[in-house]
């Protein structure tokens, strides 16, 4: 399920699940990248559908070869719809990052269970020797527009509109992004219609704000069709100078693996991100 800027100058989220592992093993180190192995199965349950399972199995294997990859144990295991669960693929650029993948993936039955696999050979790029960023998020929150307070792990209404709310210790640009359950990225900010603008320290920044919902643009969470709930995740980063991630037109689909990949030529010291993870319900 993909997110997507519409033209009515509504923007929607759809829904983002967990990753999960198992196994992997290093091939080789080629111009300080490394070359890893990593697979995973996950079985399904009573809640869960096929493409859940899928999406579980390849975001594990994607987070365990990292795990490989920059030679450190993030996570021994994680939970479904654990919203943290996300950011462990996105916190490990601390360490290192996948900057392309090859993907297998399927389902089959064992035992009369159904499972889903998938099975991935990525280059990991680690990272050695940079600074760490000076930009710290003093606050990052989702929430509603007509609510002043802010709440862990909120808990929303199908159709509900939100807002993405920050505060950064240093002056910074802004860029938001959607990642789906098969960890497809959908640029939010900056947009066709709203330019990225520098943010100052400790200066509140909030998106959409009042001007912006007056024009149209609004931002509205969905769960997926024939499902009751559904764990939903922003991605925020802030950088010290201005640029724009995921303007290759030649890539259709952008990937968290694009992004990360856009992220590796860029010194470690440029850049802060946050995970925000919220649930929608019906």
């Amino acid at each position: 399920m993909r997110s997507f800027l519409l033209f009515l100058l509504v923007l929607s989220f759809f829904p983002v699940s967990a990753w999960a592992g198992e196994k992997q093993h290093v091939d080789s180190t080629i111009d300080d990248v490394k070359v890893v192995m990593a697979e995973d199965k996950v079985f399904l349950g009573e809640e869960m559908a096929p493409s859940q399972a899928k999406a579980l199995a390849l975001n594990n294997a994607r987070r365990r070869a990292l795990e490989k990859g920059v030679g450190v144990n993030l996570h021994s295991n994680t939970l479904l719809y654990d919203g943290a669960v996300v950011s462990d693929l996105i916190n490990s650029t601390t360490r290192g990052l996948i900057i392309s993948e090859k993907v297998e993936s399927g389902c089959d039955k064992e035992s009369d269970r159904l499972y889903c696999y998938a099975s991935i050979e990525a280059h990991v790029k680690p990272l050695k020797g940079q600074a760490t960023s000076k930009i710290k998020f003093k606050k990052a929150a989702v929430q509603r527009p007509d609510k002043a307070s802010v709440v862990d792990s909120p808990v929303f209404q199908h159709n509900d509109e939100i807002q993405v709310r920050m505060t950064l210790s240093e002056d910074a640009y802004i860029n938001i992004f959607s990642v789906d359950q098969q960890g497809n990225v959908v640029r939010l900010l900056p947009n066709d219609h709203v330019e990225s603008k520098q943010l100052h320290a400790w200066k509140g920044f909030v998106f959409p704000d009042d001007s912006l919902r007056t024009r149209g643009i609004k931002l509205r969470v969905e769960t997926p069709k024939n499902r009751d709930k559904a764990v939903e995740t922003v991605v925020v980063i802030a950088t010290t100078e201005k640029g724009h991630f995921l303007q290759d037109t030649s890539i259709e689909n952008p990937t968290i693996t694009d992004l990360m990949k856009e992220l590796s030529e860029l010194d470690q010291s440029q850049w802060a991100q946050k995970t925000i993870w919220y649930e929608v319900r019906r």
